[in-house]
């Protein structure tokens, strides 16, 4: 079950992620970008490695290193999408992260990884 506000430390880091709200960011995302609908986009992350549990501050780290853009578009196209034509990131990241801003608010979604 994903959920929010979970903390997570080892010897030098603190981190708190935000699994639940990472994962309907990336759904939000899917059907924006991809066009897929929502029930499909919430299989497709279901199924996913983003959907397991976080359990160390590495993993959060290496989730929270891309943009959620990337962690949409790798699970819809596959790895190296941006070789398959499609753009390694927005074209445009100002209106991007107005977009990421909007879903969050409009849902009520947490900061992915604080």
């Amino acid at each position: 079950m994903l959920k929010d506000g979970v903390v997570l430390e080892d010897d030098s880091d603190r981190i708190i992620v935000n699994q639940y709200s990472f994962c309907e960011l990336i759904k939000r995302l899917l059907t924006h970008y991809v066009g897929i609908s929502y029930e499909d986009a919430s299989k497709m992350v279901a199924q996913s490695h983003l959907a397991e549990p976080i359990s160390n501050v590495m993993d959060a780290g290496l989730l929270g290193h891309e943009y959620p853009y990337y962690w949409a578009m790798n699970l819809y196209y596959g790895e190296a999408y941006w070789e398959k034509g499609i753009p390694a990131q927005p074209d445009d990241l100002e209106a991007y992260f107005e977009l990421e801003n909007s879903i969050m608010k409009h849902y009520n979604l947490n900061e992915p990884f604080e």
